[in-house]
Order: structure tokens, then sequence, then C-alpha cells
């Protein structure tokens, strides 16, 4: 399977804080599964902690929206926890990284769906 994006839906009981304790690792599989690593680690720790901070105080974080190959996005949501992952292409890294990070997800308890291809802005045309 190919995908664009995958979104990650979480259940309405989940907030922010809750990813706070997974979000490390979650971020650093998301980094090596990509072949995103930044070549010194005191980048990618900035990136971690940015994004720590804000899940600690329960708002949205960044994420990771850096120009290369895949980003990791928290969007503005009306309720409820949500990210997603895309690249601008189909590919199957994108399920491949999807699929990692959702069983690091339910490795910490989080409940969650994921979905594929959401994304408007490239929707496919029928």
């Amino acid at each position: 399977m190919k995908a664009r994006s995958g979104h990650f839906i979480f259940d309405k009981q989940v907030r922010y804080k809750d990813l706070a304790p997974v979000f490390r690792a979650l971020f650093i599989k998301f980094l090596e599964e990509t072949n995103q690593m930044p070549e010194e680690k005191e980048n990618a720790e900035v990136f971690i902690e940015e994004n720590l901070r804000d899940l600690k105080r329960n708002r949205k974080p960044e994420g990771h929206n850096r120009e290369g190959f895949m980003r990791m996005i928290f969007p503005i949501v009306p309720k409820g926890v949500q990210f997603y992952i895309y690249t601008r292409a189909k590919t199957i890294e994108t399920v491949s990284a999807a699929e990692t990070i959702s069983r690091t997800l339910t490795k910490h308890r989080l409940k969650h769906t994921v979905e594929w291809d959401k994304m408007i802005l490239y929707a496919d045309k029928k």
C-alpha cells in the first residue's frame, strides 16, 4: 500500500499532556524511520524539548515542520488530539513510518485510529 499521509486521531479522553511520556520515543522513531535524524544529536534534542514543553503544558506542539522528505504536523482542530505525517508523493515509506508510530502509541496504551490520505490539498482527482 502507498499513501501520502497517515492521520492519527486519538480517543476523546486523550489530551496533549498524555503524549508527553511517549513523545521522545515517538519522535526519534519518526526521524529514524524517515532517515531524517540530524547529524548533530543536539538538534534532535532541541526539537524534542520544544515539543515536550508544549505537551507538558497540555498545548498543541509544532511537531516536525522542517523541509525534508516527511513532516509530522499537529493541526489546529476544534476538539481532540490529532497529528499526521505526510509527504508530497504516495510512498510505502509513509505507511511504514505510520505503522511504526502506531505500534509505539499502542505500546504506551494511547488509543488511536490511523486514517490514510485525508489531506485536502493533495486529494486525488477522480
